[in-house]
């Protein structure tokens, strides 16, 4: 398994999108073990591009690959924490589906791509958040962008890149939306001597805290793996129908976002996003 990934890698350009898309489905439909996953992570990680070190930090993102009609919550909770003066290196990507993710979403917010590592420490010191594009970390990425958008469905790269925080985040909440990779991806964090990390999945399949039932999750603190379920009700906020937080279309997304973070709009969109906001203060004991 670890060569295949590593022959993707090394020389992405010397294969047609066909050949890209055969290895990317073969390798998806195969078992992988921790530490096969977990040397995979730091082969790719030995190939980083830009170098940065902000291991205070903490970083909210999701596999995708729920196909639920949902907002940008790990974008907007970061942004939230961000003003609450809470240090923050997010690593976001497009998504790979066709659908509109946090790459989307910060291109229209008009946040700037850092393209060195003086862009990362600039915008972490003024602004306490950094965006980490996962393209320019690691450049072989683009090489899968077209192919991974027209296959539309997931693959082992869904599993791979929230593994992949250029900053070396010690703090984590990996939403997964595949309900048998979670046990996979918090084992993974382990033998990767990660501090703290939460991988969390809704009972309604969103790949984040979800508002519309229970979560479960997985933290892996102190090298223990803990395994429980948490509710809104548990951070001082209600349950309520999955139709509540969902948004289909593109101008509604960016709306909400905006009125989120701009205008802070109290909803049932803010709930969700303070929900996640209320999770990651509770990990850093704040």
């Amino acid at each position: 398994m670890l060569n295949f990934i590593k022959k993707i890698i090394k020389n992405p350009e010397k294969f047609s999108e066909k050949e890209k898309l055969e290895m990317l489905v073969s390798v998806a439909e195969k078992e992988i073990s921790p530490n096969e996953l977990a040397e995979i992570i730091k082969f790719i990680k030995s190939k980083q591009a830009i170098k940065i070190n902000l291991p205070d930090s903490i970083d909210i993102c999701g596999t995708g690959g729920s196909w639920l009609a949902r907002i940008n919550t790990s974008t907007l909770a970061c942004l939230k924490l961000a003003k609450m003066w809470i240090k923050v290196t997010k690593h976001w990507n497009k998504a790979s589906s066709g659908r509109f993710g946090s790459f989307d979403l910060l291109e229209i917010l008009w946040v700037e791509i850092a393209e060195s590592t003086e862009d990362v420490l600039r915008e972490y010191t003024q602004n306490n958040i950094a965006f980490l594009y996962a393209k320019k970390f690691y450049p072989f990425f683009k090489e899968f962008a077209e192919v991974r958008k027209k296959y539309a469905k997931p693959t082992i790269f869904n599993i791979i890149w929230p593994l992949l925080n250029p900053a070396n985040a010690d703090y984590q909440i990996i939403g997964c939306s595949f309900e048998d990779k979670i046990e996979l991806m918090i084992e993974t964090c382990k033998i990767l001597w990660r501090k703290n990390v939460l991988i969390v999945r809704g009972e309604d399949w969103l790949d984040e805290v979800t508002l519309s039932d229970k979560t479960l999750v997985y933290e892996l603190k102190d090298w223990k793996i803990d395994k429980y379920y948490i509710t809104p009700e548990d951070f001082g906020l209600k349950t309520v129908n999955i139709s509540e937080i969902m948004a289909e279309k593109i101008e509604d997304k960016i709306d909400i976002a905006r009125d989120i973070i701009i205008w802070w709009v109290e909803n049932y969109y803010n709930d969700l996003v303070d929900l996640n906001v209320k999770v990651a203060l509770k990990m850093l004991g704040k």
